[in-house]
């Protein structure tokens, strides 16, 4: 009967540290738009581009930084976002719509470290090494820190890279353009994360010049995929937003400059 009890309770132990466990590995995680040419918040600038803020896991990461209007600067205040707290600095893809604004964002902190894609022009370690600050490579998946992953290229028409972070409510994917396609993209993120929902995909899906039948397809795909909320922006276009609209339906989220989302 001794052993009986002994055992009964190493097993309401285990279950409470399973529990503790479960509890620090699930984190608040919070994204905020900073660049976009759609607006959420009027007290937000807004330009043609892209740059989005994750905060809450162990590193702030910038993915993105915006055009050449330097509507990020303007927005990081508007945001209440010291430029200095954030850790990481990292890009999707070297159109000036997503990278224009980083001479904005000039000087960069000291203790920032930048992830950027091997694929990008060579003038890009020059412009860098000006400012004395250390360039990661990334050449495939590559950690920034735990819970926060760049899936590496993505190759299409413009080659592309995503941000996929883990929150307690599955995996976010973050685009900038999705070039590659948006499907193709969620698909090289799932692989990542075997056995892991998606909960969130965020970002440009690049379906501007598509047809309201193409886009619809696409729609049914990523619920196929398993995609539980979809926030297209920026190269998205008005007719996308409105077929995942009506096909996501509460699970659909409009965004734009200014938008807070916290997992």
């Amino acid at each position: 009967m001794r052993r009986v009890g002994v055992a009964v309770l190493l097993c309401v132990l285990a279950t409470a540290v399973s529990w503790l466990c479960l509890a620090q590995d699930a984190r608040s995680v919070t994204l905020t738009i900073l660049c976009d040419n759609y607006v959420h918040d009027a007290a937000f600038q807004s330009e043609w581009g892209f740059s989005c803020l994750v905060s809450g896991l162990d590193k702030t990461i910038l993915f993105d930084v915006g055009g050449p209007l330097c509507s990020i600067r303007a927005n990081l205040k508007a945001a209440e976002v010291e430029f200095s707290t954030i850790g990481v600095l990292t890009f999707s893809h070297p159109h000036p719509d997503h990278v224009a604004g980083l001479p904005c964002l000039f000087p960069l902190p000291s203790a920032m470290s930048l992830f950027v894609p091997s694929w990008f022009p060579t003038s890009w370690e020059q412009q860098l090494a000006a400012q004395a600050a250390a360039a990661i490579p990334v050449t495939g998946p590559t950690e920034i820190c735990p819970n926060a992953l760049l899936t590496g290229p993505i190759f299409g028409s413009v080659t592309e890279e995503a941000l996929c972070v883990r929150t307690s409510s599955g995996i976010v994917v973050i685009t900038g353009c999705a070039h590659p396609g948006i499907v193709k993209m969620v698909e090289a993120a799932k692989s990542l994360f075997p056995g892991e929902a998606i909960a969130l995909v965020i970002g440009g899906f690049h379906l501007v010049e598509e047809s309201e039948a193409a886009v619809r397809s696409i729609a049914q795909q990523l619920l196929a995929l398993g995609v539980v909320k979809v926030a297209p922006t920026h190269c998205s276009g008005d007719v996308a937003r409105a077929v995942f609209r009506e096909v996501f339906g509460a699970n659909y989220i409009e965004a734009g400059v200014g938008l807070v989302l916290t997992f």
